[in-house]
């Protein structure tokens, strides 16, 4: 099975060689030229928001907490419509290059500088929830320590991500998104085919002890919010070729998201359902191990793995494009390769000392979505009508970027949701203010 992975880690790393011609200049690294077609976008999103760590994460959360799981790939599914709906089309009319570069269209160079620096931050989190999840891949198919298989995956990460830009990240998604839907179909019919669970034993209950309404509120507001307004998939909004590509390709993320999330959620279920013992081993890695044959065990393996690069690359690609263009405000393709390589480092050093990837990934979400998506969803929408005032614009992502973010540091959950609640709603109110006391509309002015 190794060298299985070898010989796919290699081809990866031939079509990012095939694509290092096309990042000539620092606009094609990070929006691939503007030029890409439906299918690629669609297929980019859902690879990258489907990572490895959404993946496994929810088939152990299914198993522990049941059907409720299904909620942490959903809110994705709801918050694409919505994009779809009110954001796609102004975000790839705008032709930034950058969701900072965007809010400084909107709000001015301070909401710029803030956002970027907040995504840096964010990002680098995300980063080491990937290089988590990869560290568990790895780990089972040859046995290397947790240590030892992060620094193995950062590495490809690295330098895949190094040569290949934009371009690459959304060739190769196309296909490994191919290799994990494959994956996940095949594993879920071999299960209840194989075990067909006992009737009335899979429990369809969105609700429990374990997860109530006030998890299901957190979710939508904390999950769906960062995919919402999002760096990583506004990046693959301003690669499209025309806006109308652009809004349908959130469409139909939705609708695969939506698809995702019961056939995840239904091989959690399916561990629950048979009385599966995992013993006390991650329920994931245990399911392929013991409940899988060889063939198919080594598919889905496979299929997560491609999950995981999808999202790291982007991720890692986004938060240095971000903090050249924006904080930097430069244009230098050798700096954004070596800020990708300082955040890949730093997630590295995150993902060591950390083990549960949705906990990693909720703390990583939320005070990002306090403070950034209430304010910047105003400022989007309101393109055409208002421009906000950009102090209060400023103090609104501020504000609830801090509340949210206090709130990661509390150890009893409710309050914990209840500090991201709170941020969100006061981010809501100063921006909704921002919006009152701002002027007239101006056409925005197109990336330099």
């Amino acid at each position: 099975m190794l060298w299985i992975l070898i010989g796919y880690a290699l081809v990866l790393m031939l079509v990012a060689l095939f694509s290092l011609k096309y990042n000539r200049n620092f606009e094609n690294f990070l929006v691939a030229g503007r030029q890409q077609p439906r299918f690629l976008i669609v297929a980019s999103m859902l690879a990258s928001t489907i990572g490895g760590g959404i993946t496994m994460g929810t088939v152990s959360k299914a198993y522990t907490i049941g059907a409720a799981a299904f909620w942490f790939v959903a809110a994705g599914a709801l918050a694409y419509l919505i994009q779809g709906i009110y954001l796609s089309k102004p975000v790839r009319d705008s032709e930034a290059l950058t969701l900072p570069d965007l809010a400084g269209k909107l709000g001015g160079q301070p909401v710029r500088k803030l956002v970027a620096i907040i995504i840096v931050i964010t990002w680098t989190g995300i980063a080491a929830s990937q290089f988590l999840a990869a560290s568990k891949i790895l780990g089972t198919i040859s046995g290397m320590s947790h240590s030892l298989a992060v620094c193995i995956a950062a590495l490809f990460l690295l330098i895949y991500t190094l040569i290949g830009g934009q371009k690459s990240v959304l060739r190769t998604d196309f296909f490994q998104f191919g290799i994990l839907a494959a994956a996940v179909l095949a594993t879920v019919i071999y299960l209840y085919a194989a075990k067909t669970p006992a009737p009335g034993s899979v429990q369809i209950e969105l609700f429990s002890k374990a997860f109530g309404p006030l998890d299901l509120i957190y979710y939508l507001i904390v999950v769906a919010g960062s995919y919402l307004v999002c760096p990583m998939m506004f990046g693959r909004l301003l690669s499209a070729d025309s806006s109308k590509n652009a809004r349908k390709a959130s469409f139909i993320s939705s609708a695969g998201m939506l698809i995702f999330a019961v056939v995840v959620t239904a091989i959690g279920l399916w561990a629950r359902a048979v009385g599966f013992d995992a013993n006390g081993s991650d329920p994931f890695s245990a399911i392929l191990k013991n409940a899988l044959p060889k063939w198919l065990g080594i598919l889905m393996l496979f299929g997560v793995l491609a999950a995981i690069l999808s999202t790291a690359d982007t991720v890692l690609l986004t938060a240095a494009g971000i903090l050249e263009n924006d904080i930097i405000e430069k244009k230098s393709l050798f700096r954004v390769r070596l800020w990708i390589a300082l955040i890949a480092a730093a997630g590295a050093i995150i993902a060591l000392f950390n083990t549960d990837i949705i906990d990693l990934l909720l703390d990583t979400y939320q005070g990002y979505t306090s403070g950034i998506v209430p304010a910047l969803f105003i400022a989007i929408v309101s393109i055409n009508r208002r421009r906000l005032n950009s102090p209060l614009l400023f103090a609104a992502i501020l504000s609830g970027y801090l509340l949210g973010s206090a709130g990661v540091f509390i150890p009893d959950t409710a309050l914990q949701q209840l500090f991201a609640f709170a941020g969100l709603l006061l981010s809501t109110g100063l921006a909704l203010l921002a919006y009152f006391k701002g002027s007239p509309a101006v056409p925005l002015k197109k990336a330099a």
